[in-house]
């Protein structure tokens, strides 16, 4: 019975650095946005979580946020799968195939206005989510929910350096090829700079906890005991891939992710200045002025930080007004869209095509706009009301989820606000701009995710957890 219970935790911990290890894979080439490493990253997710689903129970505490975000998986692939084919008396199809009958002969009337398109953006929707199912299942202790994000930090701080590392030497080169768009930007192993600020706020997030903790650890580390020098040279690596999120980030020189990441700050990085030792078993009172002090010396630092190295962002910024940004300008034009299609959607996928005819000739002439620049109004123009309900009980699960870690977790509910910070940097971002549209950066997230609910619904597993100090 003991083999049989080592050789389970031994086979978990194994898929768990499988896990980790693809979700890195999945970044690395473009954020997997072309389609061999978008298949072979669906395929290794999708049998990870079929491994995972055989062999593993399901956490208890996680379980119902499970079984909401399995259901909200079935209903939007459901949904999606529903918009590719012809109803009974061509109803809920759209107006556009009857067009293609008089103008074609064309038979079929189905909802999306490009089946094909919309039943391949099954699987855009659904590897995030099988993601999310996958490390829900696999982070069963707070021990084995830090590692998986300690991976994903350490991840973060890697892409960073190499990102600086490509830049400074060779600024015209994306990874192995030659890069043709955002050249004054660095933009690491995306194509897009707004991705990589959205990825590289959340990963110097993911670093400033791993200081934390490794930072704690060493000052707890008695003097002369083995391993503080090694605890030192780790605290300093943490802490020089911190530098390379931050510097790296800066570099993007992306408006909306640097303001983003200065939002999230502002959630998490007060709160761990004030609550450093909120860790230990025993807290001393401290005068509320001190925490005062301290509130207002961390948000005056984050304050300060901005102003000194977003300076690029704030030209960016200055130089190009709101009114200006064709983003911005385009919104009129989708906000017509989805009017005509508020009910049922254009098709997942679709936005390329539906938005051709609703585009505004003010905004120019120049350029193709195959993306919204907005995740919220996209995917509403695709998959319809749907769309909005799903988001809306997405929000509301992580707000009751993040709620009762604030409520119930103490030694780490640092983690919990971590998580906050990291869903609300995201969640601002999506406004403007695509990066949870970009399959690397959507399983990197989700991933995240995954760590920090198990860790707000977890407890203690006494034996089972390191404890960091």
């Amino acid at each position: 019975m003991l083999s049989n219970l080592i050789n389970r935790q031994v086979l978990r911990e194994a898929i768990l650095v499988a896990f980790i290890g693809l979700v890195i894979l999945t970044l690395v080439p473009f954020g997997s946005v072309t389609p061999f490493p978008f298949a072979f990253a669906a395929i290794g997710m999708f049998a990870l979580a079929i491994l995972a689903g055989l062999l593993f129970a399901l956490p208890k505490h996680g379980r119902w946020v499970f079984n909401i975000a399995l259901s909200l998986l079935v209903v939007l692939t459901s949904w999606t799968f529903i918009q590719t084919i012809e109803l009974p008396a061509n109803w809920l199809a759209n107006p556009a195939w009857r067009a293609a009958r008089d103008l074609a002969g064309v038979q079929h009337a189905v909802i999306s206005v490009e089946p094909a398109d919309t039943l391949a953006s099954i699987l855009w929707v659904a590897l995030p989510f099988v993601t999310f199912l996958t490390g829900l299942i696999l982070c069963d202790t707070d021990q084995r929910a830090r590692k998986l994000l300690t991976g994903l930090g350490l991840a973060a701080g890697g892409v960073a350096v190499f990102g600086l590392l490509q830049f400074s030497m060779f600024p015209d080169v994306l990874i192995v090829v030659e890069k043709h768009a955002y050249l004054d930007s660095l933009t690491a192993v995306f194509v897009n700079r707004n991705t990589a600020a959205t990825f590289l706020g959340l990963g110097t997030l993911l670093m400033l906890t791993l200081v934390r903790d490794i930072a704690r650890s060493y000052s707890a580390h008695p003097p002369g005991e083995p391993g503080r020098n090694l605890l030192l040279l780790r605290t300093w690596i943490c802490i020089l891939l911190l530098c390379a999120c931050f510097t790296a980030l800066m570099l993007s020189r992306s408006r909306a992710g640097i303001f983003a990441t200065f939002v999230a700050a502002l959630i998490y990085f007060p709160w761990l200045v004030i609550n450093w030792n909120s860790s230990r078993r025993y807290i001393t009172p401290v005068p509320r002025w001190r925490s005062v002090l301290k509130l207002l010396s961390a948000v005056i630092f984050i304050v300060l930080l901005l102003s000194m190295f977003a300076g690029r962002a704030i030209l960016r910024a200055q130089e190009r007004r709101l009114e200006d940004d064709d983003r911005f300008c385009i919104l009129p034009g989708i906000w017509r869209a989805i009017s005509d299609h508020w009910l049922t959607g254009t098709g997942l996928g679709t936005f390329r095509t539906v938005f051709s005819a609703y585009r505004d000739p003010a905004c120019g002439i120049f350029g193709i706009f195959d993306r919204a620049h907005n995740f919220y109004l996209e995917g509403f123009l695709g998959l319809g009301v749907t769309f909005p309900v799903a988001t809306l009980v997405t929000f509301a699960v992580l707000a009751r989820v993040f709620w009762r870690g604030l409520s119930e977790r103490r030694r780490l509910r640092y983690y919990v606000l971590l998580g906050i910070a990291g869903t609300v940097l995201v969640a601002l971002h999506a406004a403007v701009d695509f990066s949870l549209q970009i399959p690397g950066f959507a399983v990197f997230f989700s991933a995240f995710l995954s760590a920090v609910v198990a860790i707000s619904l977890g407890r203690s597993h006494g034996k089972n957890e390191r404890q960091y100090g």
